[in-house]
């Protein structure tokens, strides 16, 4: 099989151009997805760097020769910094500039001072095989469904690319160095750069999909929790709530619900301002977060109440644990612009032993005991069952 390696380096040059479009038409409308400025700007060095190198000719200045590898080298660097930035990680720029150097370098060395075409394929596929296999390592995270089948879906595609860059720098050793050229016709090299250029668009679709699973992630967490707390909302709270207590129904556990309420809030809004208000109810559900189990409901039921669903334990177990959470949050102090903000908490606690499954039931009597910590004088714990 021969195949003409200029038209498959325009046909890579035409997927990084496709994948850059992509990548830009994305960051323009998602500017709160992380990276896909630094992808888009590296799919598009490498199409510039590919698509000039296959109409290179010795008679050019050599300043746009030397500058061909440079921006082919700082798109793989690009790329690398793209999976950094979604990662929420620093980007190491240095690193895109050392590979737009290096292979700048080296292909001035062997390709021009040197005429190692041999050597320059090598050291260029190797480099390729580094930068690649890197980016394969960096997206081996672990991560949520659907997130992690793009996760995968790109480390195997950075994997194979670096696989097929490194079995060509093999390839290349194993001929003699005479009668090599860049563009060379035979039966293996070309069929390296297929199975690349394959690679390369499933590393663009990968990314793609990285970017909407993230997104469809995002919308959902926006949907099921409270912006300001990152606890659940009510509806999402009602929701998983009816799916414990079906459970415990036919299990025969005990479920308890503790609601809590700051004291005297409307004081804090009416004297700090509504975002000193904000700041002491981020600063309670980060509390309720340290204390609660993996398996219990934590979620903002409206305005400064907030609720807890805990699996598995008794209106008395879980008096305790609203106990607990009360004296942390006496002695929590929130600073605010000089001040020291200091607030107490009253809960009702009720379980599903005395008053079923029922959700509204359960709630409402958790509601009815919260109602009453209020009136013996608020910063305190009360029972469905105390007596009134």
């Amino acid at each position: 099989m021969k195949l003409d390696v200029r038209t498959i380096m325009l046909m890579l040059s035409g997927i990084n151009l496709l994948g850059a479009g992509m990548m830009a038409l994305i960051s323009f409308h998602a500017d709160n997805i992380r990276g896909a400025r630094q992808w888009a700007l590296g799919h598009c060095c490498m199409c510039l760097g590919i698509f000039t190198s296959t109409q290179m000719s010795p008679e050019w200045p050599v300043w746009i020769i030397a500058a061909v590898p440079f921006c082919t080298g700082c798109g793989i660097g690009f790329i690398y910094n793209g999976i950094e930035a979604f990662q929420g990680k620093r980007c190491h720029y240095w690193v895109t500039a050392w590979l737009g150097m290096q292979m700048m370098v080296q292909s001035l060395w062997l390709g021009m001072l040197h005429d190692d075409i041999r050597m320059l394929v090598i050291a260029n596929s190797l480099l390729f095989a580094i930068v690649f296999g890197a980016c394969a390592v960096r997206l081996m995270v672990k991560a949520a469904q659907p997130l992690k089948t793009a996760y995968n879906l790109a480390a195997t595609s950075f994997s194979f690319i670096a696989l097929m860059s490194f079995l060509r720098a093999l390839n290349m050793l194993s001929k003699p160095a005479e009668g090599v050229t860049l563009f060379a016709q035979g039966d293996v090299n070309p069929v390296f750069l297929v199975l690349g250029g394959l690679s390369q668009l499933s590393i663009s679709l990968s990314l793609v999909l990285l970017i909407t699973f993230r997104l469809v992630s995002d919308l959902r967490e926006q949907a099921t929790h409270d912006s300001l707390t990152g606890a659940l909302n009510r509806r999402s709270f009602e929701d998983e709530s009816r799916r414990l207590l079906a459970r415990a129904t036919r299990t025969g556990d005990a479920m308890s619900i503790i609601m809590i309420d700051v004291d005297f809030f409307k004081r804090i809004n009416d004297k700090y301002g509504h975002q000193a208000g904000d700041e002491v109810l981020r600063r309670l559900a980060a509390l309720l977060q340290t204390v609660i189990r993996s398996e219990d409901c934590l979620a903002r039921y409206g305005g400064e109440e907030f609720c807890i669903l805990l699996a598995g334990i008794n209106e008395q177990g879980a008096a305790l644990l609203a106990e607990r959470v009360r004296l942390l949050y006496a002695d929590l102090r929130v600073p605010w612009k000089g001040d020291s903000l200091q607030c107490t908490l009253s809960a009702g606690v009720a379980d599903s032993l005395l008053v079923g499954t029922d959700l509204s039931t359960l709630v409402g009597a958790a509601d009815q005991a919260l109602y009453s910590a209020k009136n013996a004088g608020r910063n305190c714990i009360a029972l469905h069952s105390d007596p009134v």
